[in-house]
């Protein structure tokens, strides 16, 4: 049986290789194997200690399997990227805006922008256009029963091409940075409909012509 993944850099071994090591560590250990060396962050020595073999038997295994792999320093700087991703989406506003985006963009799209340390979790790239990720700002006074919120929103403190203002877990604006004057404004459900084209979508970003309606 193949193995049917698509992880990258596998070069899938000659049918006695995997037959003599599957009688060895049993049926569907080459998969597993694979799953682990793929992942830069698990490290040889944790593969040779579940396989019970050597650190550099762990990293024959590499070469054979993915010749064309990270190795070394790269797979280091693999692992550290992974991770600082990782913990991008522990930040609740940046990962309400990844789960907002994803349903409308290709996330290979997005380029993080580097920090002194992993990433910046308040600005992106869509492509060539950069994105600013901001809370919006609900007025405690305008909330009641009868009356929605009303939100301010505030400019982003360097220029944008535009910004995402997250309202609540569900909704939030793609605004047009240019549309935010420097004091800020204010936004509520009950006021002119002029940014609702901008609610609950990335079509500024994907399609300008929205900005012109």
């Amino acid at each position: 049986m193949e193995i049917q993944t698509e992880y990258p850099w596998f070069v899938p071994p000659p049918p006695e290789w995997r037959e003599q090591f599957e009688e060895r560590y049993g049926d569907g250990t080459l998969e597993h194997l694979v799953h682990l060396l793929v992942q830069p962050c698990v490290t040889f020595a944790a593969i040779a200690e579940e396989f019970g073999v050597t650190r550099e038997r762990a990293r024959q295994w590499h070469l054979e399997l993915m010749p064309g792999a990270p190795r070394g320093h790269a797979r280091q700087r693999l692992c550290a990227s992974r991770q600082s991703k990782r913990r991008l989406l522990e930040d609740p506003l940046f990962r309400s805006f990844y789960e907002h985006a994803r349903g409308e963009v290709e996330s290979h799209r997005f380029v993080l922008v580097p920090a002194r340390e992993g990433f910046r979790k308040r600005i992106v790239r869509l492509d060539t256009r950069t994105i600013g990720i901001r809370e919006a700002v609900s007025r405690a006074d305008s909330t009641t029963a009868d009356q929605p919120a009303t939100y301010v929103l505030t400019r982003f403190a360097e220029p944008v091409d535009f910004i995402y203002y997250r309202l609540s877990a569900r909704d939030y604006l793609v605004v047009p940075g240019a549309l935010v004057p420097e004091g800020g404004l204010e936004y509520g459900e009950q006021q002119p409909a002029a940014f609702d084209r901008f609610r609950n979508t990335f079509a500024a970003v994907l399609r300008p012509a929205v900005i012109r309606q």
